[in-house]
This record gives structure tokens, C-alpha cells and sequence, in this order.
């Protein structure tokens, strides 16, 4: 199978005075062609950096300080603004995770997405409009004419998503990613959010790249997931092995504190507080927290394993 997307040894920092916040560290990930790969953890623990670094959108003061980003062997940090430029949209997008912000609220939402297309192909921008338009209709917006020339503004949080989900695949981009596309909205759009983009994104065949706290969705839609923790990848493997065999003591416990209706227990909830990245302890971050603790966790970050094939888990006491 062909790789999509390989990250080695990412770094991007932002810079605060004197202060430098590691949020994302040493990173590594690989996306095959048209696989789906779900990116977990709490909030603050660098997924959204990492989305906007593969995007090479990473805002001021922060900055990628050392890594590849290989997209179709590509490394995107060797290109140009314009190379990218060429690049973002048609082969690569994201989706964000509040359409209210990304969405210009001077311009029709039609008229914006048409001018993703127009980008990068030579249609003729009635030629943009007609796809917009049936496509906007794919993704159940009703009476998708009308809601062309709708404004962001006159329109609810779910067909805004709606919106950013038809930037995204009117190019056919070889991958999409999902920044938590589904958090700002209640649960029934959640829903329909979910499925518009299994329909529309995993069905075209372009691999998907989805991070989210919610791991109920990721064992619905992915392949192979990663756990990050402070900056850093701490589990990785197929999903099924994700639910069913966690090896790291940060994903086992971010499986128990999953509300479930068909076990009577109580949440266990994880002690503490994840660490400030421009002060992350020496070693195994998440050594504060953790019940299975030694003295060699402080000693430094530890090498991956794989304990089972394609299950790999950086952790000294698994």
C-alpha cells in the first residue's frame, strides 16, 4: 500500500519570551492511501498544532523547528509559499473545527467555495457554480441555490460545517483533515456531521487524517489510531487493538472514563493535570499521573515498541 502522509521527528514550538511551549514533539505518523487514522488525546496535549503544521499553517509566534512532512514523498517544509499554495485545497485540506471563524462573513458562502475550485482548475466559474451547488446538495443543505448566495451569518452551526466539509472535497484531495469537526455541535448534527463525511470524504477514496477527545467516533470510522500526550505520540497501533488491548497507561485510562450504558462502574477518572509544555517534566510526561511509575520513567522519554505487530507503545513498563 501506498503512503499518503509520513511525519518524522516533528518539532513546532511557540515562542513566549523566554518561554518555549513544545507542543508538538518528536512526532511521528504515517497515513496510507485512503486509510482513515484517528488522532486522540485531552485538550492542549498538541493535536490541532500538529494539523496546522501538516498544513504548514502553524501561526506566529509558533514556528516547525526540525522534522519531514512527507506528502506523496514530498517533504512540504522544502517548499515554497507558492508551491504550497498549489498544494492546500487540491490535494491537501483541513476541515476546521469552528466554521464561524474560518468562514468569511463579507463573501457568499457559494462564491467561496467556488473560489477553491476556480483555484485550481480551469473551470469557468458558472461551471464552478454548478458543481458547488449539486455538491452543497450532496451534503444535505436544502435547497442548495438558495443557500449559494446564503452569508455565513444566515446560516446554523451545522450547515456552516456542512460548508467547510464542501471546501474541503470539492478538489478531491488526496487528504483531508478533520479538526474536530463535530465538536461545537449538539449531538443529533454531530451525527449527521459523522456520516456526510464517511459518505464524502472515505468513500471518494482519499485517506483521512480525524482528531477528536470523542474516541466513540474514532472506533466507529478508523483504521489505525495515535494517542498524543503532552506533544508527544505515546500509542499507536489497529483500531480494534486500540479498544480491545490498550498498552499505555494514559489510553487505558482514557477508555475507562468513557460513559458506557451497558456497564455499571464508575468513571475512573485520571489524577491530576496534564503537564504545562513549556515545563514538561524530565523523561516520561506523564509520570506525574501514572499508577505504574518507576524510578527509569525520570531518566528519559522512552524508544517505541512494538508489542504486537503494528502496536507500538512508548512507555518503559508495558
Amino acid at each position: 500500500m501506498n503512503t499518503t502522509l509520513q511525519i518524522n521527528k516533528l518539532c513546532a514550538n511557540f515562542y513566549l519570551g523566554k518561554k518555549i511551549i513544545r507542543a508538538v514533539d518528536n512526532v511521528d505518523l504515517r497515513i496510507d492511501e485512503g486509510e482513515t487514522i484517528g488522532l486522540a488525546g485531552e485538550s492542549g496535549c498538541g493535536k490541532s498544532t500538529l494539523a496546522r503544521a501538516i498544513m504548514r499553517l502553524v501561526p506566529p509566534p509558533g514556528k516547525i523547528d526540525s522534522g519531514e512532512i512527507l506528502f506523496r514523498e514530498k517533504d512540504l517544509l522544502n517548499l515554497t509559499e507558492n508551491e504550497l499554495m498549489t498544494i492546500r485545497g487540491r490535494d491537501l485540506s483541513l476541515i476546521f473545527q469552528d466554521p464561524s471563524t474560518y468562514l468569511n462573513p463579507t463573501v457568499p458562502i457559494g462564491r467561496q467555495i467556488c473560489d477553491v475550485v476556480t483555484a485550481h482548475f480551469s473551470d469557468s466559474y458558472k461551471e464552478a457554480q454548478n458543481k458547488v451547488i449539486k455538491l452543497l446538495g450532496d451534503l444535505g443543505i436544502p435547497e442548495p441555490v438558495h443557500r449559494f448566495n446564503n452569508y455565513p451569518h444566515e446560516m446554523s452551526g451545522g450547515m456552516k460545517q456542512r460548508v467547510l466539509i464542501a471546501m474541503a472535497v470539492c478538489c478531491n484531495p488526496g487528504l483531508i483533515i478533520a479538526d474536530e469537526p463535530t465538536t461545537a455541535l449538539d449531538v443529533t448534527i454531530q451525527r449527521q456531521i459523522l456520516e456526510l463525511i464517511k459518505k464524502n470524504v472515505m468513500h471518494r477514496g482519499s485517506s483521512l487524517l480525524f482528531i477528536t477527545h470523542d474516541l466513540s467516533i474514532l472506533a466507529e470510522i478508523c483504521d489505525r489510531i495515535y494517542t498524543m500526550y503532552a506533544g508527544r505520540v505515546v500509542e499507536t497501533g489497529r483500531a480494534k487493538d486500540f479498544f480491545l488491548s490498550p498498552l499505555h497507561p494514559y489510553t487505558k485510562k482514557l477508555l475507562q472514563a468513557i460513559p458506557r450504558h451497558d456497564v455499571k462502574k464508575p468513571l475512573v477518572e485520571i489524577p491530576g493535570s496534564p503537564p504545562q509544555l513549556d515545563n514538561l517534566p524530565q523523561g516520561c510526561s506523564f509520570y506525574p499521573r501514572c499508577e505504574k511509575r518507576s524510578d527509569i520513567c525520570l531518566t528519559a522519554f522512552p524508544e517505541p515498541r512494538e508489542i504486537e505487530p503494528d502496536h507500538w507503545v512508548w512507555c518503559y513498563n508495558v
